[in-house]
């Protein structure tokens, strides 16, 4: 398997757990992420998808207790920040089905249970960085990774 090159890659870390934050940023480094930028509050993490110009964003769906998963949607429809379309993975608790569905509509490339092994995440990240993520769409209720099945997306074309 051949390593994935994740030098050029601009990241943030926004993750309000300081041991799991730490954790995610030295394994970026190691796997050759340098300098990611890190949120640990909505208002960091609102300021830094304004002004980053950002490749990869891991977040958790909350921080402080604010769902802030929307933030995607306004990235991905470009009302903040200056690229739409980073690769998106949010960090979620797997028990709230709920929660997972309202954080799938705000257009993120994946949705990675917790607790969470930064190897295995980088394994799912490289994926996305080497060129296979989805084909990106935008509706007017959604913008972020095609969700339909190919027998769906046929019969309703965009």
């Amino acid at each position: 398997m051949n390593k994935t090159d994740y030098s050029g890659v601009k990241a943030l870390v926004a993750v309000d757990q300081g041991d799991l934050r730490a954790g995610l940023l030295a394994a970026f480094g190691r796997a050759g992420i340098k300098d990611p930028r890190e949120a640990d509050d909505e208002p960091q993490l609102q300021r830094i998808l304004a002004e980053a110009d950002l490749d990869l964003i891991v977040m958790n769906d909350a921080l402080g207790g604010v769902f802030v998963a929307p933030l995607i949607s306004k990235l991905r429809r470009g009302e903040i920040g200056t690229h739409p379309f980073p690769v998106v993975v949010i960090l979620a608790d797997p028990s709230d089905p709920a929660a997972r569905r309202r954080i799938s509509d705000c257009g993120p490339d994946d949705i990675v249970d917790l607790p969470v092994s930064a190897v295995d995440l980088l394994q799912r990240i490289g994926i996305f960085v080497s060129g296979g993520r989805k084909p990106l769409v935008v509706t007017k209720a959604y913008a972020g990774p095609e969700r339909r099945d190919k027998k769906r997306a046929a019969a309703n074309p965009q």
